[in-house]
């Protein structure tokens, strides 16, 4: 069976957008450039792991404290796998790759493609409106839970233990 020409050419694009966004840079600066077509390979970039996937903006400040958080999270758990997925457009890379590495989250991280961004919003979860910040815990058979604005540390203890990622 023959894929769709539509699949072939979103995986061209993504081929090429990541390979542009790869050039020059070491392997955990990637920053991959997410198209409609990238849900799947997202989450299965974790291979069957849970993980968090924390969608952000450059101009949204309660990104900026889930952040902080993550940062101390990841000191109390080292496992935690982080996925960071940008909703900005792949001209603010530079902006993006630069608050990623403050931050000291430059591996798994994505930024939105130029696809219309309600398409792009849609492929992450059809039932988000773009509300941010949006995090989701995935947990290692692929249930995920959405979870929108800033989370308490109550919250994150309690989804990280959903997930499987906290005792």
């Amino acid at each position: 069976m023959m894929p769709s020409r539509r699949k072939l050419l979103a995986a061209a694009v993504l081929t090429l957008a990541m390979t542009a966004a790869n050039a020059g840079s070491q392997p955990a600066e990637r920053v991959a450039v997410f198209a409609s077509a990238s849900a799947a390979q997202l989450a299965a970039s974790q291979q069957g792991k849970p993980f968090v996937l924390v969608v952000w903006s450059l101009d949204c400040v309660y990104c900026k404290r889930n952040f902080d958080t993550i940062g101390k999270l990841r000191a109390q758990h080292p496992n935690l796998r982080v996925v960071t997925l940008a909703t900005d457009n792949p001209d603010a890379l530079p902006q993006v790759q630069q608050l990623l590495q403050r931050v000291r989250l430059t591996r798994n991280a994505w930024v939105f493609g130029h696809e219309p961004q309600e398409r792009l919003r849609y492929a992450v979860d059809p039932d988000w409106m773009g509300e941010m910040p949006r995090t989701y815990f995935y947990r290692a058979d692929g249930q995920r839970q959405g979870v929108s604005g800033v989370i308490s540390d109550a919250d994150w203890d309690k989804h990280l233990r959903w997930a499987g990622i906290a005792g």
